[in-house]
């Protein structure tokens, strides 16, 4: 990782980490973080006294929304926030379920830096690009805003920029974050088993490699070419030639979030608006294994003629053909509750430890989905069944690819807007069918394979047969003899 030598601290550094640490620790106890403690009931009741009275001491006011202020302390905050949303397997799906809710909202910065970047990039004044360039931004996150323009060609245009230093600011934070886990892992065992710096220099890497908005740009356009045959979904259409490291220039969508369909001048078919969402989803997770990883609301839109467009393609997730089958596998067994094989298709997968119990982690994964499974097939969220099987990889020491993770945090988000939207929707039964086709063009002899393995297939057929052979051989020995 080249990005790993720039953020360890050097030995003078410490004293600033630590006291920067009690800042951030103050303006979270001020932001409700106390309250969090609480709601987690993670304190011994005999502290309650204590955490009560520091509570009414240093909090203000606080609303639900707590974490929504972590980019006024610094944008890595957020990044981090995101990244523990797609971790339910180490931090639990108690706090990754509620990060999977965090706003990146900051204050804008100035439309003459805004401009001003503008102009150094493409060196150009922007005069010369723009016929219109509406200086208030229309988005304001914590690495980039988002202005209004029209080229001089008449096209309506977004105009991405970066914040102004955000690399080295972000590197800052990580600088901070590997700092506090290097002292938490001399300090505590637990936190050294859980990989913590090495979990910072990932997420560092990956984080800084998302603010190359070419790379968004690629992203758009792959996603854009894997639905070249689908009408009905879109992403927005890149202008190459005002796109930098720090700037992206794309297509400006008219029309309104997924979530504010009613604001439409054009009635939409919202039964067959979630089945094309959930045929979308779909098909960027099974079929071409390239899916978008950030799927709030804010980043899917609905044009005037019905179809789903979506933007900012900073977090895209990967799945190879292996990873999709695991999945398909893993989502029939549980369906079917089929639970010793799902702890059986850990095992084969090389996910768990060759002492791992078999027999105890199918009784946990059965505690976990049985509940959950035995709703109406409309009301189960898979979302959630899939993230308390990635939680159990706390208790057994599961080996979870990160992708399986962002993957969660995808579907949750997913079916959070197909249910907002169609509050009966289930996008998991809505593409049964194209599942079925799916398996049937690309597992049809993985799942023969799982019936020869089956144990009662074994016992019913294979033994039988295996017993006829044995007479008919005995039979024709003893004639010779």
């Amino acid at each position: 990782m080249r990005h790993i030598k720039l953020i360890v601290p050097k030995f003078y550094e410490y004293p600033l980490i630590i006291s920067r640490f009690v800042f951030v620790v103050y303006i979270l106890i001020r932001n409700g973080l106390l309250t969090e403690i609480k709601r987690l009931d993670i304190i011994n009741k005999k502290y309650q006294p204590i955490l009560n009275t520091l509570k009414f001491i240093f909090e203000k006011k606080v609303d639900s929304q707590f974490l929504n202020n972590l980019g006024e302390i610094g944008p890595g905050f957020v990044k981090l926030g995101q990244a523990l949303s797609t971790r339910p397997d180490i931090f639990g799906l108690n706090i990754t379920n509620r990060l999977i809710l965090l706003q990146d909202k900051l204050p804008p910065f100035s439309d003459v830096i805004a401009i001003k970047i503008i102009e150094e990039e493409t060196n150009k004044k922007i005069d010369e690009i723009f016929k219109f360039f509406e200086k208030k931004p229309i988005a304001a996150a914590s690495v980039a805003q988002v202005h209004k323009g029209i080229l001089k060609d008449g096209k309506k245009v977004a105009i991405k920029v970066l914040r102004p230093n955000i690399e080295q600011t972000l590197f800052k934070d990580f600088k901070f974050f590997y700092g506090i886990g290097n002292i938490l892992e001399f300090f505590s065992t637990n936190c050294k088993r859980l990989s913590l710096k090495e979990i910072i220099a990932t997420f560092a890497h990956s984080s800084l490699d998302e603010i190359d908005l070419r790379l968004e740009a690629s992203n758009s356009e792959q996603l854009s070419e894997n639905f070249i045959d689908y009408k009905l979904f879109d992403t927005p259409k890149i202008h190459w030639e005002y796109t930098t490291k720090k700037l992206l220039t794309s297509e400006f969508i008219d029309g309104v979030r997924i979530d504010q369909i009613n604001n439409l001048k054009t009635n939409i078919n919202v039964k067959k608006l979630t089945t094309v969402a959930s045929e979308i989803f779909f098909y960027q997770t099974f079929r071409d294994g390239f899916f978008h990883a950030d799927l709030h609301p804010g980043n899917i839109f609905i044009n005037q003629s019905g179809k789903i467009i979506a933007v900012d393609f900073g977090i895209m997730g990967y799945l190879n053909l292996n990873d999709r089958k695991f999945l398909a596998k893993l989502f029939n067994f549980l369906l079917n509750k089929k639970f010793y094989k799902i702890a059986k298709l850990h095992q084969e997968n090389g996910m768990l430890e060759k002492d791992t119990d078999l027999y105890k982690l199918t009784q946990e994964i059965r505690i976990l989905a049985t509940p959950i499974l035995n709703k109406p097939i409309g009301e189960i969220s898979m979302g959630h069944l899939f993230g308390e099987i990635l939680a159990l990889s706390r208790k057994f020491n599961i080996k979870i690819q990160a992708k399986f993770c962002l993957l969660q945090k995808s579907m949750i988000m997913a079916e959070g807007i197909a249910r907002q939207i169609n509050p009966k929707a289930n996008i998991w039964q809505t593409t049964e069918p194209l599942m079925e086709k799916w398996i049937n063009d690309n597992m049809r002899f993985d799942f023969l394979f799982e019936k020869i393995n089956d144990k009662s297939f074994f016992s019913k057929e294979l033994v039988e047969l295996f017993q006829k052979i044995d007479r008919i051989l005995k039979k024709y020995l003893i004639f010779y003899e």
